[in-house]
């Protein structure tokens, strides 16, 4: 077996301990904000620490999460204008499931889920009544991830589905990798250039910080699926994500996006079998483990040119993903082994 997934633990119970000695007793980190907040839960349960990933999701819910179960933080002034505003929702409900907080995590679910289009399958990329009617392959794929942790059966049939069409639709890929669908099922291309990351994923000679994460998480989800399910055409699908990815390989291989593409890629190695996806995900985790630093906590260089330069929020909210997706790399990678 490779020595990968020993170096991905290690590095992950590292970022999980420096997570932890910023934990305040209340279960928060000191800041007023979500953003350094709603992946943690996630962590720390991942990494067994079940009444301290309670405690800081219990401080989130009290803090940022409404009556209607929709997480907002009224001091996030990029909020108004997301595209995509079901993200941090979507964590919330998966840690919650984890760390057996049922409630929370029904009533985070059930409000993500109330915006999945019958039709297509889709999920709603924005919620309010002036919203417009988009569906986007982000918001799509972790319902569907989190449809298959709480046993949702219909809610990923429509994620496969969307997610399959999705890919099935594209253009000529030299066009970049378009994400959304408005609320006749069809895709959208056309888009103010100020919001173009938000639609299509390009490459990193046409685009600044390309969303790579979608692809990872159209791959991951359509993996995980096959996996459940045995349904050859989530196999197939995941392939073609897959695919995506490669094409973009020096430059994905080596961004703040890599660790969903090294889960993924484990994951397909795991029921597909295919070499290539086995080297794809062990040259991801090992740029994680490169922008590890002694503390245990992660730097960002593709976003930041000095550790002082990049706030302590996004510090702590990269490391409590990085140390997840590593956790879940190793833990794919022993059980294939």
């Amino acid at each position: 077996m490779s020595v990968y997934p020993d170096q991905a633990r290690k590095a992950s119970d590292a970022g999980v301990q420096w997570l932890r000695g910023n934990l305040t007793e209340e279960g928060g980190y000191g800041i007023p904000a979500l953003l350094p907040h709603y992946k943690t839960p996630m962590a720390l349960a991942a990494a067994g620490f079940l009444d301290e990933a309670r405690a800081s999701l219990s401080w989130i819910t009290e803090r940022y999460v409404g009556p209607d179960w929709h997480a907002r933080d009224p001091q996030d002034a990029a909020a108004a204008s997301r595209q995509c505003d079901l993200y941090e929702d979507l964590w919330l409900a998966w840690g919650a499931q984890k760390i057996g907080m049922l409630r929370e995590s029904h009533g985070i679910y059930s409000r993500c889920r109330d915006l999945q289009d019958p039709a297509t399958g889709g999920v709603r990329s924005r919620i309010g009544p002036d919203s417009a009617n988009f569906y986007d392959l982000r918001s799509t794929a972790l319902t569907g991830l989190v449809g298959l942790i709480v046993g949702d059966e219909q809610a990923v049939a429509g994620a496969v589905e969307f997610t399959l069409r999705l890919i099935a639709d594209q253009p000529d890929q030299s066009q970049g990798f378009f994400l959304v669908r408005d609320g006749n099922g069809d895709l959208v291309t056309s888009f103010p250039e100020k919001d173009a990351r938000l639609f299509v994923v390009g490459f990193a000679e046409q685009q600044a910080d390309p969303l790579y994460y979608a692809l990872g998480l159209g791959l991951t989800f359509l993996a995980a699926a096959y996996e459940q399910g045995g349904v050859r055409a989530c196999l197939t699908g995941a392939f073609r994500y897959a695919e995506q990815c490669m094409a973009r390989t020096d430059a994905i291989l080596r961004h703040h996006y890599t660790g969903k593409i090294g889960w993924g890629m484990a994951l397909l190695y795991r029921v597909g079998g295919h070499s290539e996806h086995r080297v794809m995900a062990e040259q991801a985790v090992s740029h994680l483990l490169r922008t590890q630093l002694d503390s245990g906590a992660w730097w960002i260089p593709t976003l930041y040119r000095t550790l002082e330069e990049q706030p302590r929020a996004v510090t702590l909210d990269r490391t409590a993903e990085h140390s997840l997706w590593l956790r879940l790399f190793s833990d794919t990678m022993r059980a294939e082994g």
